[in-house]
């Protein structure tokens, strides 16, 4: 009986250290495969952080076996492709609408200085400065109508309410 008791006991021990060797070695070896697992992952979610207005020319540029986190980071790619277009495009824009709303700014200014910096003007030289700066004011509010409704379809609808027009014929 001491025999037999003497061999569990040292079964027991051997078990338990057995067990605590296989689970340091499991979870060192759990620890490598999922770092080598999650490491493209981990290269997406840097180049996210980093992707801004400044930095949407950085790629992932993926390599490797075509599984799910290859296609994630070639579509990641792609929208920082299409994000970046779209900042290029909306800077072009900006710079064409700051230009074009110059214009007839100083299209006012000058007929406005023109007119003034004459000692002797007439009232129809007034009228016709007037005029000119009228029909200033009148293409840039177009253009900032056009500007306001290129905005707004941008934007898409956002909301739709009912409108009841029978209350406009009054």
């Amino acid at each position: 009986a001491s025999v037999r008791d003497s061999t569990l006991d040292s079964l027991l021990l051997f078990s338990l250290l057995g067990l605590g060797v296989m689970t340091v070695v499991s979870g060192g070896l759990g620890w490598y495969v999922s770092g080598r697992v999650l490491r493209p992952v981990r290269a997406i979610t840097e180049t996210a952080r980093r992707a801004s207005d400044q930095h949407l020319g950085e790629r992932l540029a993926l390599t490797g076996a075509q599984d799910e986190l290859k296609e994630l980071a070639d579509t990641f790619d792609d929208m920082l492709e299409r994000l970046a277009e779209a900042l290029a495009a909306q800077r072009r824009f900006v710079a064409n609408a700051s230009h074009e709303l110059r214009t007839p700014l100083t299209v006012m200014r000058t007929a406005i200085d023109v007119a003034l910096a004459k000692p002797n003007r007439t009232t129809q030289q007034l009228e016709d400065m007037a005029a000119r700066v009228r029909r200033s004011i009148d293409r840039a509010e177009n253009m900032i109508e056009a500007l306001l409704v290129l905005a707004i379809s941008d934007q898409g609808v956002t909301s739709s309410e009912l409108l009841d027009r029978s209350e406009e014929r009054r």
